[in-house]
């Protein structure tokens, strides 16, 4: 495969360097007709072994974190923002690094007055009878509690979303028992030349694609099983719609999700959140050539060459095979990049609204530039998992003047 230098440049989570303001921001209320649950999953895949794990022989173990409709409550609720930080923050290595990442926002996350509007176990909505499904992959270095405001979002309006928690990816996670598990670094041995450097992250970065894409087949094939199961055991049991599922990821999530997409066809759309692994390609390439057989929405922020990694010749043949790779796509197909003041990779997240704090300013605009992902990501879904027209992405005169869309597909 081409090497993934984007995935492990620009494919950074919460854990990144910010400006951060005094109080925690307050996460946008949800505005769908629905209220939100949550539960949480531990799932084990037993027909793999954890590469990422420091034991060989465990198998491959993973939270999946379901967020979905119910009815909506009388009062607000005030969820947990992030299950688990307290025993993070009791870890002598692995709390300090949270509180420096996460700035003066880490305190708010312990205390409760960050929080998220989930009411924990709580029944699903009794119509409709089934619901579609988003199955979604974090970045490098972030976790899925860090985009709680688009899967509140989404929820809201009648979607589960099924948020993988990527150990050795994710910066922590915390399992029933106690454990935790941070991501994996992975340490080059002294001596190799530049190319073999290269070559080594080339390898690394390669196969945490292709595991990420099995975290995501592997959660379909346990929401299929939990589905067809009691409802005593699986509060969503009979409710999930599983001839209606997205791929969704994020940075590095985003080449999960797409690389997922190339291999399994039961997925009916992928959604790839400015994955683009500049200065080499836009999508995942391996030796199999497979591509997206879905339609797939690619959603960017706009990066000008200053910007980007690499050399002006780097980015000319970049764009050149952009340009191949999305013209490839099946029809239905979208890339769309957004253009707003303030965008940037974390606008994705609850980053920038998280660490505006009390400056309304950066609120309002962090607030606005993610409203405006959750708009194209919706309208996207709408049209594919439930069949609605999308104007927005069909009608020229209805597109948002921040955006740019190009149709894919023939």
């Amino acid at each position: 495969m081409k090497p993934r230098i984007l995935a492990v440049i620009i494919a950074v989570g919460l854990a990144g360097i910010f400006v951060f303001a005094e109080d925690a921001s307050k996460l946008p209320q949800p505005t769908g007709p629905y209220g939100i649950g949550r539960i949480a999953c531990d799932w084990t895949d037993t027909s793999r072994l954890d590469t990422l794990s420091p034991d060989p022989t465990r198998h491959r173990e993973l939270m999946v974190y379901l967020w979905y409709p119910t009815n909506r409550p009388s009062i607000e609720p005030h969820g947990t923002y992030l299950p688990g930080a307290k025993k993070i923050d009791a870890d002598p290595q692995l709390g300090p690094s949270m509180r420096e990442g996460y700035g003066p926002t880490w305190p708010q996350i312990l205390s409760g007055a960050l929080y998220s509007h989930v009411v924990e176990n709580a029944p699903a909505a009794k119509a409709p009878k089934q619901f579609p499904v988003v199955i979604f992959s974090h970045g490098l270095g972030g976790n899925g509690f860090g985009y709680t405001a688009l899967f509140e979002f989404l929820a809201s309006r009648g979607y589960v979303v099924a948020a993988i928690e990527h150990p050795g990816t994710a910066d922590v996670v915390v399992f029933p028992d106690g454990r935790l598990v941070p991501i994996t670094h992975d340490t080059p041995p002294p001596g190799l030349t530049p190319a073999q450097q290269m070559q080594r992250m080339m390898d690394s970065v390669g196969k945490g694609i292709e595991n990420g894409a099995a975290d995501e087949r592997f959660v379909l094939d346990r929401l299929i099983k939990e589905n067809n199961g009691s409802a005593k055991e699986f509060v969503l049991a009979g409710r999930l719609d599983l001839t209606n599922v997205a791929l969704m990821g994020h940075s590095a999530g985003a080449d999960f999700a797409a690389r997922a997409c190339e291999l399994d066809a039961r997925f009916k759309s992928c959604i790839a959140l400015d994955g683009a692994m500049v200065p080499v390609s836009a999508l995942p390439e391996f030796p199999d050539h497979a591509k997206i057989q879905q339609p797939l929405l690619y959603l960017e922020n706009h990066y000008d060459e200053a910007h980007m990694f690499g050399t002006h010749e780097q980015h000319l043949a970049f764009f050149k095979e952009k340009e191949q790779e999305l013209s490839q796509c099946p029809k239905g197909s979208y890339h769309v990049v957004l253009s707003p003041p303030g965008m940037m990779h974390g606008s994705f997240s609850d980053t920038y609204i998280l660490h505006a704090g009390n400056m309304s300013e950066q609120t309002a605009q962090a607030v606005h530039n993610l409203g405006l992902v959750e708009t194209y990501i919706l309208a996207f879904l709408d049209k594919n998992l439930k069949g609605t027209p999308a104007p927005l992405l069909d009608d020229p005169n209805a597109s948002h003047p921040e955006a740019t869309i190009e149709r894919l597909g023939k």
